[in-house]
């Protein structure tokens, strides 16, 4: 192994840097589109599996659970064990978690097939970041990354329609069929690539990041639980304590170890701590809307399976339009600004959508008002908190902020399940709209840690977060 970072040997189609584009894309591509292509799945899963919507929301939630997880592990894994073997592993383990859940026979074998999934998205995606920055020419990595990031877009335009017009004519268990070839396809195309490492002496805090599992795993459980018992039931309440006891070991843990997945004096900085937060229930508030708005479109207003995924289309087309100009915007006024214009937007998308839309008309102009908000917030995060860095740690301050994205998006299934818990017909419209509150509040604190940070954080010279 060595610290080198360059590509060994570079000579034929292994080490071309579009070669190397297309290969990681696909895997990108296959991770992205799996989550989007799920969610219209949910109602015909609940009825075909005999589960509940709370039971059914795990299947998200374990996905993101253990993608959240190895994010921050990933990039180090993959500098001590090799790009090219950390990415055909995760794309292998991805492929097998989708043979496995297309036979799934009830709720729990499907959610823990969907946890195989999450490990393998987990591995793909920073391994992915971390070979194109190496493999782009000088001067071309930030074009080479937006081209690869800008796929979760394009995942979100096909994952939903295709997943509709899947399950209405095929069946759910048809929507992972579609991972299999890719995946395959994107192995055989990387065995070409040729290995690079990163560092190899950092440390891989494996016990940080079962605490911080461990934590919210547990805390989880304990809402799910909530659903149907007291808090003083004897399987609650000592949930709710473990969850306390395995966060403040990990506090703990963290101020003492190397490299933390968690970097504690960092996020004790207000302004840091501030824009986490922020990311943090804004991903909260998206993912709950997000997830259970197929849902909504099919029990509530009548849609069926394929017309529910396609009015996610408005949504996605709206994001990537405004993504196009927030880009111009963040380089002009700067990153705070335009998120201090975004997540206002996206909460008024979220108030319309609790207490206004009847139709799928109107359903569909509210969720392109949340596609604005959505491209406007979605890089200008990433951008603050890279300017918060010291130069060198950039890769720290990006694992931190998906963790806590990561969090958001893990939180956000099971909180809203809750609301669906004894539903009836004649109480169901009120629950969705319960949902979708839950998520304009969660909305508006992010908007208001987002003020807090704008008026306590010094604004200085030549950075992109200057206000």
């Amino acid at each position: 192994m060595t610290s080198d970072k360059s590509m060994e040997n570079k000579t034929g189609i292994g080490s071309s840097p579009y070669y190397i584009l297309i290969v990681l894309a696909l895997g990108v591509f296959m991770t992205a589109i799996d989550a989007f292509i799920f969610i219209p799945a949910l109602p015909t899963i609940v009825t075909d599996l005999n589960t509940s919507y709370s039971t059914a929301a795990w299947v998200l939630t374990i996905f993101m659970l253990f993608f959240t997880a190895l994010l921050p592990l990933s990039g180090k894994l993959s500098d001590a064990f090799g790009r090219k073997k950390l990415y055909i592993t995760g794309i292998a383990i991805f492929v097998i978690g989708s043979l496995a859940a297309s036979t799934s026979w009830n709720i729990y074998s499907l959610i823990a097939f969907m946890g195989i999934q999450g490990i393998g998205a987990g591995l793909v995606l920073p391994t992915a970041l971390a070979a194109i920055n190496e493999a782009a020419p000088k001067g071309q990595s930030g074009k080479m990354m937006g081209l690869l990031v800008a796929l979760s877009s394009v995942a979100l335009i096909i994952g939903p329609n295709l997943g509709g017009y899947l399950i209405q004519n095929f069946g759910w268990k048809t929507i992972f069929y579609i991972n299999i070839p890719i995946g395959i396809l994107a192995i055989i195309m990387a065995l070409k690539f040729k290995e690079s490492y990163g560092e190899t002496t950092h440390h891989i805090d494996i016990i940080g990041s079962a605490l911080l599992v461990g934590s919210i795993a547990t805390i989880l459980i304990s809402f799910v639980r909530l659903e149907s018992l007291p808090f003083t039931d004897i399987t609650v309440f000592p949930l709710f304590i473990a969850s306390i006891i395995m966060f403040i070991t990990l506090i703990l843990y963290e101020r003492r170890t190397p490299e933390p997945i968690l970097n504690i004096p960092l996020l004790k900085k207000g302004k840091v701590l501030s824009l986490n937060l922020a990311n943090l229930f804004s991903n909260l508030a998206l993912f709950t809307a997000f997830v259970y708005v197929p849902m909504y479109a099919q029990l509530v207003l009548k849609l069926n399976v394929q017309d529910s995924g396609v009015l996610l289309t408005p949504l996605s087309i709206s994001m990537l339009i405004m993504a196009l100009i927030g880009g111009v915007l963040l380089d002009k006024y700067g990153a705070k600004r335009v998120l201090l214009l975004g997540s206002p937007i996206l909460s008024l998308g979220l108030f319309i959508l609790t207490y206004y839309v009847t139709g799928s008309t109107g359903l569909a102009i509210t969720l392109s008002i949340i596609g604005l908000g959505m491209g406007l917030t979605l890089s200008a995060y990433q951008l603050l908190m890279l300017s918060y860095m010291p130069k060198g740690e950039e890769a720290t301050g990006v694992g931190i902020l998906n963790t806590f994205k990561g969090v958001g998006n893990t939180l956000g299934p099971v909180i809203g399940a809750f609301f669906l818990v004894n539903v009836t017909k004649a109480t169901l419209s009120q629950a969705f709209s319960n949902i979708f509150l839950f998520g304009t509040v969660a909305s508006i604190i992010a908007v208001a840690l987002l003020i807090y940070l704008a008026i306590n954080d010094r604004p200085s010279k030549n950075t992109v977060s200057d206000i």
